[in-house]
């Protein structure tokens, strides 16, 4: 609250005012000071009946804790309300309810019992005089209204607060669950659906632009025989390094999927066969250029690929097919080469 806003509401309320200080003054002298235990007690009588507020205050500790605290709040009800501290503890309190669970339409009807008991303990000299009586009617309900409009106002700003908290938090879990469903939970790239999804899309693309559209089909030479000798956590390290030297020897936008075991998929978007050749052949010396380490074993890894270029008639499953083809024909090869699907005329050195 700055000094523009603090005015505002003091204006809003008729509390600019001269005499509304001296007012306060006489509120605590008259009203407050002297039935302060009484006007607390009938309060929390008042609440006690209510079966919303038992629920929330269950512990005799937390009852006493929430009467003193009703004490320090009368005592200081309409004292150097204009200033900047007042407002500031007001809206503090507002914020501590909504916290702790209070429903608002009861945190609303308080303040009507606050004014009531505040009201009905005005002493008889002061009733005597009917302007003094009713200038002291008007600074209680127009105090506890500037009170309830800052509490009321805090703890809507909390709950709204607190919803849009949750209403991110949700739409991170729901982001993060969303990553899960197409993410390979060890190689951390996309798994077997997402690539089938992937790889649906392109072909799509490829045949409505008429682009070039290749994939490799790639399998971890003996990959068996690592587990079986290493042990199957070394196998998983194995794929966890291997799938992260496929990723930095592939280009930007390459799509790389975990399709099965040791088996991945890459997707080439705008891509012939020659430049498909510079990405497998890259990708295979990648893999080859170092051994992996593995504890206090020096794993040699090699790399198997296949390669087919979409055609027109071709769906994800004829491609893969023939992108599985072409890796068999690698394997029969001898392994750590790439191999093209034989339906075309391969450049010099690849069949």
């Amino acid at each position: 609250m700055d000094p523009n806003a603090i005015g505002s509401r003091l204006r809003l309320l008729e509390l600019d005012r001269a005499g509304m200080d001296a007012k306060g003054q006489e509120l605590h002298k008259y009203v407050i000071t002297p039935n302060l235990g009484e006007i607390v007690d009938r309060f929390y009588g008042s609440l006690a009946r209510v079966e919303e507020f038992s629920r929330i205050v269950a512990e005799p500790s937390m009852v006493a804790h929430l009467r003193a605290s009703q004490e320090h709040y009368l005592l200081g009800l309409g004292i150097n309300f204009r200033t900047r501290a007042y407002f500031e503890e007001r809206l503090r309190i507002g914020a501590v309810h909504q916290r702790v669970g209070v429903p608002q339409s009861l945190y609303q009807c308080t303040y009507h019992w606050l004014q009531s008991l505040l009201i009905g303990h005005i002493p008889q000299a002061i009733r005597d005089d009917d302007a003094a009586f009713q200038a002291m009617i008007q600074f209680i309900l127009k105090i506890t209204a500037l009170d309830m409009s800052l509490a009321v106002e805090s703890y809507c700003s909390a709950r709204v607060y607190n919803l849009n908290q949750l209403l991110t938090s949700e739409r991170d879990r729901s982001d993060k669950l969303s990553k899960l469903a197409v993410t390979d939970w060890l190689t951390n790239l996309h798994n077997h659906s997402y690539s089938r999804l992937c790889l649906e899309a392109a072909l799509e693309q490829a045949k409505f632009e008429g682009s070039a559209l290749c994939v490799i089909m790639a399998d971890l030479d003996h990959f068996k025989e690592i587990n079986d000798i290493y042990g199957h956590l070394a196998g998983d390290e194995v794929l966890q390094i291997a799938a992260g030297r496929m990723t930095s020897a592939a280009r930007a936008g390459d799509e790389i999927c975990r399709y099965g075991g040791e088996e991945f998929l890459f997707i080439l978007q705008n891509t012939d066969v020659a430049e498909g050749i510079e990405v497998a052949e890259r990708v295979r010396g990648r893999i080859n250029g170092d051994s992996v380490h593995s504890g206090d074993e020096e794993i040699e890894l090699t790399l198997s690929l296949g390669l087919a270029q979409a055609s027109s008639n071709d769906t994800v499953d004829s491609l893969i097919e023939r992108a599985d083809k072409a890796l068999y024909a690698a394997k029969r090869a001898g392994r750590d080469c790439v191999r093209l699907e034989t339906r075309y005329d391969w450049p010099v050195g690849y069949r």
